[in-house]
């Protein structure tokens, strides 16, 4: 294959390559192949053509017009040389495409029909109420009991008929209608479908020869993405944990993705060819050195033909990582803006597990699972559902972005213990003293193991970490808990016989200035509530 070209467009080349009036020929072709990213795709279509001798053009017809116009790749065979490439709208031929041709046809049929049995069901109205205007017998002269009752039954009979008649055709008219309904709703989802396939790539290609070439176009595609899913399975009896690796793949460009080779990848292959430069990495405490990436970035959606603005913008974290996955198997994900699930990987590690709780946070124990050596994994942020022992525990955000070598995951509350946290008033007291005000915290923490066997339980809770030199803590108490130095973790591991209860007390002291009162918190949480009246 030749050499890739890369080209900046501009409406100067569109206009010279039209002035050539250049022989050409259109294209629709299939999609290839495809690499989705996690905030757009890459589409790569092939396609065999004969040229002329000297300059001519090849349209690819059907692109989407979510195409991204920062540069596409174009590559051909032989000795052709790529001359020109440009982005065009082709909304003028739509209503040409055969499929606007079929679902037009079978809208304006539906329609036909239904609007001829809606002038059936008139029709019997209007016979319905010609006779009932006409119901006087005999006219002025007065008739016979004979004539009335014979007109009556000739009324009777008539009204019977045609009442039967206008159900009849009512029903018909409302199967129509549906059917009628049916096919605008089928015509207006296809044409939102093709109003998103207008825009066309034209090549211009030079030849010393009339000649046979194989070329291969790769563009950038908007409102495409994948995100990553897991699903995460462990038993009390085995040691290992599965994690399914899977992925939801977003595709509303248009076109759908039929059953075509794909690659997910973490980080894209944006076609800008401006030199990249290394940024000044700079810590200063509050933000970290990590890579944030944008599930559709401004630049993108600012540069995208027709492209709406999306406010919703999620935020992932990344490590500097290029994984991708080439899915075995092929799959369909038609352009319906519907989030596809479907499989990347199955892993199997070996996992430790414990039973955790942060009272302060949240009452109850919960089951944790340790999974060591988890980054060779290639596991991003997202969200994961939860199985224990095959039951749904309910789902979680798995957050990679950590500096452990375990991977620790919540499979759900473990219920054989009750916990309790209190603050107790009589050992919490405040003194003013000079300038400075001293303040004395007391917590309670009661563990009760409601096993008929002994159990272990990991109990953590915090004292505050002064950056102050106006601001003092001390640990009075901490019934035997390790603290972190540089966090404030306060950690007890607690062995626990059956049906025991264990206190633990945590006591601190935390002096401050009298003029910063007002802003020591002590993490107090707020609920909100809805406002009825």
């Amino acid at each position: 294959m030749k050499q890739i070209y890369l080209f900046v467009l501009t409406f100067l080349s569109v206009t010279f390559s039209l002035a050539q009036n250049l022989p050409q020929q259109e294209i629709s072709s299939d999609i290839h192949s495809l690499t989705v990213f996690l905030n757009n795709a890459e589409i790569t279509r092939k396609q065999t053509v004969q040229i002329p001798a000297g300059k001519s053009d090849v349209v690819f017809t059907n692109i989407s017009s979510r195409i991204l116009l920062d540069g596409i790749k174009v590559s051909a065979s032989g000795d052709v040389k790529v001359y020109a490439v440009n982005i065009e709208s082709n909304e003028v031929g739509l209503k040409s495409r055969p499929e606007y041709l079929k679902i037009s046809k079978e809208q304006e049929a539906a329609f036909k029909k239904f609007e001829l049995q809606k002038s059936r069901v008139s029709i019997i109205e209007e016979e319905i109420f010609y006779l009932k205007q006409n119901m006087n017998v005999g006219g002025e002269t007065p008739a016979s009991f004979s004539r009335i009752d014979e007109g009556q039954i000739y009324f009777r009979k008539k009204l019977e008929e045609l009442s039967k008649q206008l159900i009849e055709e009512k029903i018909k008219q409302d199967q129509e209608g549906k059917i009628f309904q049916d096919a605008n709703k089928l015509y207006n989802k296809k044409m939102a479908q093709l109003k998103k396939i207008t825009s066309a790539i034209r090549l211009t290609l030079l030849s010393s020869a009339a000649t046979s070439t194989e070329i291969e176009l790769a563009y950038l595609v908007t409102n495409a993405l994948w995100k990553p899913h897991y699903s995460i399975r462990a038993t009390r009896e085995n040691p290992e944990v599965q994690i399914e690796y899977q992925a939801q793949i977003y595709n509303d460009t248009g076109n759908d993705w039929d059953n075509k080779p794909m690659t997910l990848a973490i980080v894209d292959a944006t076609h800008d060819i401006t030199k990249p430069a290394l940024q000044t990495w700079v810590l200063d405490g509050n933000k970290r050195g990590n890579f944030l990436y944008k599930s559709v970035r401004r630049k993108e959606l600012r540069q995208s033909s027709k492209q709406e603005e999306n406010l919703n913008d999620d935020v992932i974290e990344l490590d500097d990582l290029s994984t991708r996955f080439e899915l075995k198997d092929l799959h369909f994900i038609p352009s319906d803006a519907v989030p596809h699930l479907v499989d990347i990987a199955a892993y199997e590690k070996e996992a430790f597990y414990y039973t955790l709780s942060i009272p302060k946070i949240k009452n109850g124990a919960f089951l944790i699972a340790g999974i060591p050596d988890w980054e060779s994994l290639g596991l991003i942020d997202g969200k994961a559902s939860l199985y224990y022992n095959e039951t749904y525990q309910g789902s979680t955000i798995l957050k990679t972005q950590q500096i452990n070598d375990t991977l620790d995951i919540s499979l759900g509350l473990d219920n054989t213990y009750e916990i309790a946290r209190k603050k107790v008033s009589q050992k919490s007291r405040k003194n003013l003293i000079g300038f400075n005000i001293k303040e004395k915290l007391t917590f309670e923490i009661l563990v009760k193991n409601k096993k008929t066997t002994s159990a272990t339980i990991q109990v953590k809770d915090q004292i505050p970490v002064s950056i102050s030199k106006d601001i003092e803590v001390k640990s009075i108490e901490l019934s035997g808990g390790k603290v972190d130095p540089l966090t404030g973790e306060v950690t007890w591991d607690l062995e626990l016989d059956p049906g025991e209860v264990r206190k633990i007390i945590l006591s601190m002291t935390i002096k401050y200035p009298k003029s910063k009162q007002g802003s020591m918190f002590y993490n107090n949480r707020a609920i909100y509530t809805p406002r009825y009246f």
